[in-house]
Parts: structure tokens; sequence; C-alpha cells
């Protein structure tokens, strides 16, 4: 089998992506935001989710990164794009930004089209990924804000 394709599911039907390889496609910038979001002091981990939570500022996150107002929200927007952040807002409670730390597993009930992915080349598998995330991230957000 050649090395860009996954060797198969390991966990059942499941094939995990991890977050590194959604990484690999975001700008320097966006991975600073990722590390500085996952280890702030206000970051909690939930293992039920796959996603941490993080209760900080943009203008906070800045300066932790060392860097100006617009970058950080250009790194918070561009882990938004690849699925990795989601910014859920609650009414009467703080702004809660959602860090996805588990890895994403791309998946199908049905036969065939798992078959398919399993010989699907890993970055389609990526971008399969990512695509999943956002649309899970829209719909949540649409949520938290009421739409």
């Amino acid at each position: 089998m050649t090395p860009h394709i996954l060797e198969g599911p390991k966990y059942g039907n499941e094939l995990p992506i991890s977050v590194e390889d959604i990484l690999g496609r975001v700008p320097a910038r966006a991975r600073l935001a990722y590390t500085n979001l996952v280890t702030n002091a206000e970051t909690r981990y939930d293992g039920d989710t796959g996603w941490s939570c993080a209760y900080i500022t943009q203008q906070a996150l800045a300066e932790e990164m060392f860097v100006c107002l617009r970058t950080a929200t250009r790194a918070i927007k561009d882990l938004r794009t690849h699925g990795l952040v989601r910014v859920l807002t609650w009414p009467g409670a703080r702004t809660e930004t959602q860090i996805r730390v588990d890895s994403v597993d791309i998946s199908s009930p049905f036969g065939p089209i798992q078959a398919a992915l399993v010989r699907t080349p890993k970055p389609q598998l990526v971008d399969k990924a990512i695509a999943q995330l956002v649309a899970q991230n829209r719909e949540l957000e649409a949520l938290a804000a009421g739409v």
C-alpha cells in the first residue's frame, strides 16, 4: 500500500484524522494561536467531546502571542475556517472559544462508501475531516446564537 493512503480503520469503522494533520494546513500564526488557546490557564479539556473550552478574549490572546489584535483575529479566523475552533456566544454568558483537541473520525455506515474511504488518499481524508468539522461547527454556532 502506498504511504499516502491510510492502512485502514484502526477503531472499528472509523478513520481518525489527527488535529496535527489539519494544523499542517493553516498559517504559522494560526498554529501559534492554537497552542496558546490549548495551553491557556482558562482552558478546560472535555474528554467526552474531544474539545477544550477557553474563556479568553482575542485581545488577551494577542497579548499572549505577542502580536497585534488584528493578527490574533486573523489566526482565529484561520482556525475557524479549518474547523479547529468554534466560538459560541450564549445569551447572558461569557463567550466560549472551543478548540478541537482529539482526532476527527471519518466513517460511513454504508459499506461501499466505507470501503472507498479506506482507499482514499490521506490529503483527501483531511479535506473531508475539515468539511465535517466546519459543518458541525456552523450548526452548533447557529444553535448557540439562537438562529
